[in-house]
């Protein structure tokens, strides 16, 4: 981010993506509390010694869509259909209207509801051609046809699994990043869902409902949306072939340096920042002049010795209202209401530019969260709390 960003052009250009970064053979990745990550001596590198694992298919669903409130609404469609079948055989004078009449509308129910009963009896390969292919070293969307295939995730190399979800937990979204950029994949969650799933939901970072980069739109131009299920058996595949992968993310800031988060390690601006050593961090947001308008960011100051950096990004338009989603979230999801929390700054001055580092908006609370985890100077105030 240039100085002359300031006031007239915009300081977060888009955010690109960073090469993988050098191989650490020293450092073994952090668990990731998932039970293939939790093996002592795994090494290193994520390139697997054993044969690679058998392909496997993710079938990817329509999100406005599910076979189950197609047949509700069939069910619900035939009701009238056969009432006013037996209003005709109660009420109509012609024998003719009493006879053919209401036998035609029992047919159209009936039909109604044996073509719903036949539609839950097609395969996913059948009902959808769109999907993920997990097919060794790399992760593919399939898109519909057959007609292309795109690279996801390539998995020989460093790779990072960012979880986001709603402050619902009504959506969960998987922000996959490497050398090759970044992609997202979403599920949705009901009631039931969210109970079967609910240690994987608690692992995700709490965002605003709002948030454009929730609805995982694919290169294809269509979201990328799994049943949960789905969503969870890939992951945890994911896990499996890249231990410690939950706990990162690899982009590059609005001046191409790298910017990642690798476990207990911060790098952002050209500097390093060890996670495991005391730091101090604070956020805040500000305002400054765009134009004729006036823009609104969030910041992150972080300073480790001489070290000090100010992660900046635009400010969400909607912040969620933290006495509303209090009552709804009920008192036992503490996570997700310590990450609402994180989102909330004081107003300050703007930051200098040449301290700004450019950082996308999904990315600022799972960053909060990783500085609020890190040992603290006496000096400073308490992490957020739930």
């Amino acid at each position: 981010m240039g100085r002359e960003a300031k006031g007239q052009k915009d300081p977060l250009e888009a955010v690109a993506t960073l090469p993988p970064l050098e191989a650490r053979a020293h450092e073994p990745p952090p668990a990731t509390g998932w039970p293939s990550a939790q093996l002592a001596d795994e090494p290193a590198s994520d390139a697997a010694a054993t044969p690679s694992p058998a392909p496997r298919w993710f079938d990817a669903t329509a999100p406005e869509v599910t076979p189950a409130r197609r047949g509700g609404s069939r069910r619900i469609w035939s009701v009238p259909l056969f009432v006013a079948a037996l209003v005709l055989v109660a009420t109509a004078r012609s024998l003719m209207v009493r006879a053919l009449l209401p036998i035609a509308l029992v047919a159209a129910a009936v039909a109604l509801l044996a073509r719903g009963r036949r539609r839950p009896l097609l395969t996913p390969p059948q009902a959808s051609r769109r999907g993920l292919s997990l097919d060794g070293d790399q992760l593919l969307l399939q898109a519909k046809g057959g007609a292309a295939q795109h690279l996801l995730l390539p998995l020989r190399e460093r790779f990072g699994v960012t979880l986001l979800a709603t402050p619902r937990r009504d959506r969960l979204v998987a922000l996959l990043s490497s050398g090759a950029g970044m992609s997202s994949i979403g599920a949705g969650f009901d009631g039931p869902s969210r109970r079967a799933f609910a240690a994987l939901l608690d692992r995700a970072s709490v965002v605003g409902a709002d948030e454009v980069g929730l609805e995982a739109i694919g290169p294809d131009g269509e979201p990328i949306s799994l049943g949960p299920a789905a969503l969870a058996a890939l992951l945890d595949e994911l896990a499996l072939r890249s231990p410690g992968c939950l706990e990162r993310f690899f982009v590059t800031d609005a001046r191409g340096a790298a910017l990642s988060l690798d476990g207990r390690e911060l790098r952002a601006g050209g500097r390093v920042f060890d996670l495991s050593a005391p730091l101090e961090w604070r956020a805040f947001v500000f305002q400054e002049a765009l134009g004729q308008a006036i823009a609104e960011y969030q910041g992150t100051w972080v300073r480790q010795g001489t070290s000090e950096i100010v992660l900046v990004c635009l400010l969400p338009a909607m912040s969620p209202a933290l006495d509303g989603l209090s009552a709804s979230l009920g008192p036992l999801d503490r996570g997700a209401l310590r990450d609402l929390r994180l989102m909330q700054g004081l107003p300050e001055s703007p930051p200098s530019a040449d301290q700004r580092v450019a950082i996308d908006r999904l990315l600022m609370v799972p960053l909060r969260s990783a500085l609020d985890k890190a040992p603290r100077p006496a000096a400073q105030a308490p992490r957020a709390r739930a």
